[in-house]
């Protein structure tokens, strides 16, 4: 339920894992670790902070201890802007959707660095929409997300990304059933194509299992228990015909099944680009005007001329 912040090198591009910040996997649930990247200072580019004493000076420093406090900073933006709009579990998965790896591995960056412009967290460029869900989730039941799209549907090649973030109750005791929450995500893509005899339209792999996992994890599912699921994927516009995420909650306890189990929190980022559709965010928010809420800045934001 927490966040392990890694330290980049650099701010600009060209960043890279700095030597001293730990490297991944972590151990299930949790394999993804770090979960971000943020600057952290490095021998040729140090973190620069104020030194002690009555005269202002700056003293280079490097470490991961820098890096979490200038993460939390972007995130402590994100709240200062949108206020209580968003959720801290939203805010969470908001920074790991708009995370970038760059080309370097998982094992030394997670699901990547944060970007540094904070406007490139909670705004849309042209052909980009982004969607917000959350709330909570009861034991056992399903929730349908629908992934909302233009009237006219979408043109050309599209990408889809998604992350699921929920807050998991732990069991300590039980290092090989930590969480005792899990998500079964389900994508649905399109309503027309459903299978004879079937109520429900056929599904489609979004949320690849992790490549580090093993073939005993892969059979038995281990990724279900783990609290982040990024991932997405090119597809045809066309291909989609009113798609939807289908979420279970399945709850355990001490590695059984749960015999009281609570709702958990979750939070849900999805992002639609589409080349071919400059105007896309609007097109979607007039097209679900009765039911999607558009989330407003708290305060004013600057006009900026590219």
């Amino acid at each position: 339920n927490a966040l392990a912040v890694g330290a980049a090198s650099h701010t600009e591009a060209g960043w890279a894992r700095a030597p001293y910040s730990a490297l991944g996997p972590g151990r299930r649930p949790g394999v993804v670790k770090p979960d971000l990247m943020a600057f952290g200072g490095s021998a040729n580019n140090y973190f620069h902070v104020l030194s002690p004493g009555k005269k202002v000076a700056l003293s280079p420093q490097l470490g991961t201890s820098f890096a979490c406090p200038y993460l939390l900073r972007s995130a402590v933006g994100v709240r200062a802007i949108f206020g209580s709009e968003l959720s801290l579990l939203a805010i969470k998965a908001l920074l790991i959707h708009a995370a970038d790896t760059a080309t370097h591995d998982k094992l030394e960056v997670g699901w990547g660095k944060v970007p540094e412009d904070l406007m490139d967290i909670i705004t849309c460029p042209e052909g980009v929409a982004r969607v917000v869900y959350q709330g909570e989730l009861k034991p056992g039941k399903y929730l349908r997300a629908p992934l909302p799209l233009p009237a006219d549907g979408l043109k050309g090649n599209i990408r889809l990304k998604a992350t699921f973030c929920y807050a998991s109750p732990t069991d300590p005791q039980d290092a090989a059933a930590y969480t005792r929450a899990g998500l079964e995500v389900t994508f649905r893509p399109s309503d027309e194509k459903i299978k004879d005899g079937k109520a429900n339209a056929n599904t489609k792999s979004f949320f690849r299992i992790n490549k580090y996992a093993t073939e005993e994890e892969r059979r038995s599912d281990l990724g279900k228990w783990e609290t982040v699921l990024h991932d997405a994927q090119n597809m045809r516009g066309k291909s989609l015909k009113n798609p939807v995420f289908d979420i279970h909650y399945n709850a355990r306890e001490t590695g059984q099944q749960a015999k009281s189990p609570g709702n958990i929190r979750y939070a849900l980022i999805i992002t639609i680009e589409a080349r071919k559709h400059a105007d896309l965010y609007n097109d979607i928010l007039r097209t679900y005007a009765t039911t999607l809420v558009q989330i407003v800045p708290q305060v004013s934001l600057p006009i900026r001329i590219r």
